[in-house]
């Protein structure tokens, strides 16, 4: 735990995903909540998206991050500040867009008795 899961809208081919999710871990890191090897990222590319009536071009990255129940309010305020801090880098993009892209960070409390895990 924690569990990161990204999406992001297909019109954004510049995106390296691989960089998204390495990105986000270093910023979970570096708030000293969560240890490396303890983070699962993963990234999916939403091939049918549409934002709002699809008036103008834009795009979008969404950020999920689950953890176990028991953090303060301000540790998860701390969490989703340093990857929306992150996101907003765009280190992650191999060149620029032209048109804007919504970034968003959602912080999911998971209760830790409906969470199993085991190493095989």
């Amino acid at each position: 735990m924690p569990h990161l899961i990204a999406h992001y809208s297909a019109n954004l081919i510049e995106l390296n995903p691989h960089q998204l999710l390495k990105d986000a871990n270093i910023a979970l890191v570096e708030t000293e909540l969560f240890i490396a090897n303890d983070i699962k990222s993963r990234a999916f590319k939403d091939d049918v998206f549409l934002i709002g009536l699809n008036e103008t071009e834009e795009a979008y990255i969404h950020l999920k991050l689950y953890i176990l129940s028991g953090r303060t309010q301000a540790q998860k305020q701390a969490a989703g500040a340093a990857l929306l801090r992150q996101l907003e880098q765009k280190s992650y993009m191999q060149s620029k867009v032209s048109y804007p892209i919504q970034l968003c960070v959602e912080v999911i409390d998971m209760p830790k008795e409906d969470y199993f895990k085991a190493t095989a």
